[in-house]
């Protein structure tokens, strides 16, 4: 027997699907083919990332790598999560479950070294461990203590984007946060490693320097299975999910401060509320055990999520009375729910309007309120036919709701960043058998931050999809929208292109080194006359830059032709652009160096080219003694408020 097969028939068991399991597999092979070979002899370190989506199911694939480290000769397996108990004990008891044949080890038992030295030394142990500052600390000080630097290790951090950069990189005086240097510390320690990244927004990791020690240096895709529903559907062009409501709404709900809130509930909330009752109802009469989730997350502050919470139970008492009652406005509210739900769930019709009103007014006294954030134990399982779930950051990440069928969000940050944003997407998860029954209510804008996040997302696993080179991992923001958080990136680390700009090298080489590609592209713009332009595929522009060269030693670290010729591909996908034009001037006297957000053209040439889509301006530089002529590019992205941030 081995690890692996234990872990394969349990998802087999779990999940109930050939292919997935099988998927699962092929992702955890695919990261064995890449980490530090733990039996090859030597000292050796790797560290990569397993990118998944939110709520994905990357706690299988995470099982799976661990599994098969252990099986080709990982000693010891150092799972990190998250510094939060309930989450904490989830990710122990499923690694319980995962790995029957290892010693098991969890935060409680490295209190005694002895003990906790005797156990990895005697065999294959799992050890499992929240990302608090003083624990790591005392696993330290025991590894030191039991001179095992020659045991192979493989770190899963799951979440890493979290907690595990350094908070303090933007200071640039070389000093880390507590539990940064203990990870740190962790990975320098063994003497063979590999240290897997797990996140599904590593925007914070793409964007450290291509050097920096938490930048991966392999990264690995994982794939939903066959019933996910995640940002496509929720937020591509097709979607029918989405209902919007007045931002003004969210003021009126966050009012717990106030010395007298009203106890109105505003009509966005009661609509969604209705909504969720309506589908909630319709599943359980179908099938007797059927739990659902309702989820208001809208405010970090803890007098705002009491305030909901009397709301909700203000809402469970009126529907629970009126619903008795027959009350005919009532009525007509849950009518106009249930015409809605039955726009994209035909099967509202089984078993019809009158059943499920009957239902209601059974089932609604039992709805169960939950106030869950930081001032509560509260955990999210839903034992009663209906669960409202309020709170803030404890919401925001890594926890799974069964059931949720209705969402009503509202975290309205002046300056959202992208991977917190993506992280509150609780709504996304193997739903699709419930598909039409879902819906997420929120307001225009916040509407508008969720499709860029999800263009974001989207672009950037293309994009790995298509270039498994590490070297250039474009992350595109729209609008107010930014890629993470400041506080993780070093100043100056970070370049972009966008929209409305130009960029070009600031000059090229004009050398025996260059004659080649210069002739190659002579050859190529050879049908475009002088101060012309052409229209032509995209893909044609990244060829026509990928046959430039930049000379290096005048670099500003702005123009980087992977950059540029990534940045157009994702681009054309992402803008829905599937060409763009190219200009062309030859014969040129231009030797200078120019700043590469300068230009190289003058007179108002870049005019003559209309600014509708990506333009390419190429232009030949006059051949001199010692010098021959070469072509130096420039590119200019069409207006809009976005940008591809990217490392330097």
């Amino acid at each position: 027997m081995n690890h692996i097969e234990q872990v394969l028939h349990l998802l087999s068991k779990q999940i109930a699907n050939k292919e997935e399991v099988a998927e699962i597999h092929d992702t955890a092979v695919e990261v064995a083919g890449k980490w530090a070979n733990p039996l090859s002899g030597g000292a050796e370190e790797k560290n990569g990332l397993i990118y998944g989506l939110v709520q994905s199911g990357k706690t299988g694939v995470l099982a799976a790598t661990g599994a098969m480290g252990a099986d080709e000769g990982y000693r010891t397996l150092l799972i990190l999560t998250s510094d939060n108990d309930p989450l904490y004990e989830q990710t122990l008891g499923r690694v319980r479950e995962a790995f029957p044949g290892m010693g098991i080890i969890g935060k409680g038992d490295i209190k005694d070294c002895d003990s906790f030295l005797r156990r990895i030394k005697s065999g294959t142990c799992a050890i499992v461990m929240t990302k608090n500052a003083s624990l790591l600390g005392t696993l330290i000080d025991n590894f030191k203590k039991g001179n095992v630097r020659g045991l192979s290790c493989l770190i899963m951090d799951d979440e890493a984007d979290q907690a595990s950069l350094n908070t303090r990189e933007r200071k640039a005086d070389g000093t880390r946060s507590r539990i940064n240097d203990c990870i740190v510390e962790l990975r320098g320690f063994f003497e063979k490693n590999t240290y897997i990244q797990v996140t599904a927004t590593p925007q914070a990791l793409f964007l450290q320097a291509p050097s920096h020690d938490f930048r991966p240096e392999f990264t690995v895709l994982s794939h939903p299975g066959e019933g996910y529903v995640g940002g496509e559907e929720f937020f591509g062009d097709a979607s029918s999910l989405i209902r919007e409501f007045p931002l003004a709404d969210i003021a009126r709900l966050t009012s717990g401060g106030q010395p007298t809130p009203t106890l109105e509930i505003p009509a966005s909330l009661l609509l969604a509320l209705d909504t969720f009752m309506v589908g909630a109802t319709q599943k359980r009469l179908l099938e007797v055990d059927q739990n659902c989730a309702f989820l208001c997350h809208v405010s970090t502050r803890k007098d705002d999520h009491r305030h909901i919470e009397a709301l909700l139970r203000k809402y469970q008492i009126e529907l629970a009375r009126d619903a008795r009652a027959k009350d005919p406005a009532l009525i007509r509210r849950l009518r106009a729910a249930f015409d809605d739900l039955a726009t994209t769930h035909p099967a509202m019709q089984k078993p019809g309007f009158d059943a499920l009103m009957e239902a209601i007014a059974f089932f609604s006294p039992g709805i169960t309120v939950k106030l869950v954030n930081g001032e509560t134990d509260e955990d999210v399982a839903v034992r009663s036919p209906y669960n409202l779930f309020v709170g803030g950051n404890k919401l925001g990440r890594g926890v799974t709701i069964k059931n949720l069928l209705v969402s009503y969000y509202g975290r309205h940050p002046k300056k959202p960043q992208a991977d917190t944003v993506l992280q509150h997407a609780r709504m996304y998860g193997y739903r699709k058998a419930d598909i039409g029954l879902l819906r997420l209510f929120l307001p225009n804008a916040l509407h508008t931050v969720f499709r860029a996040v999800h263009r974001m997302e989207r672009g950037l696993r293309e994009l790995i999809a298509r270039s498994p080179s590490e070297a250039f991992r474009g992350v595109y923001v729209e609008g107010a929208l930014s890629p993470t958080r400041k506080n993780v990136l070093a100043p100056g680390a970070i370049g972009a292109y966008a929209g409305g700009s130009i960029y070009n090298p600031a000059n090229v080489v004009r050398d025996k080194a260059s004659e080649a590609l210069t002739r190659q592209l002579d050859a190529r713009l050879a049908k475009i006359e002088d101060k012309g332009y052409v229209q032509l595929p995209l893909a044609e522009l990244r060829g026509l830059i990928e046959l430039t060269l930049p000379d290096p030693q005048a670099s500003e670290m702005v123009w980087d032709p992977i950059a540029v010729a990534e940045s157009i591909t994702q681009f054309g996908n992402l803008r829905k652009q599937a060409e763009g034009y190219v200009y062309v001037d030859r014969d040129r006297a231009l030797d200078k160096n120019r700043r590469e957000t300068q230009g190289i053209l003058t007179g108002g040439e870049d005019g003559r080219v209309p600014d509708d889509k990506l333009t390419l301006f190429l232009l030949r530089t006059k051949g001199e003694a010692g010098a021959g002529g070469a072509w130096w590019p420039q590119i200019r992205f069409p207006n809009g408020n976005y940008a591809f941030a990217f490392a330097v």
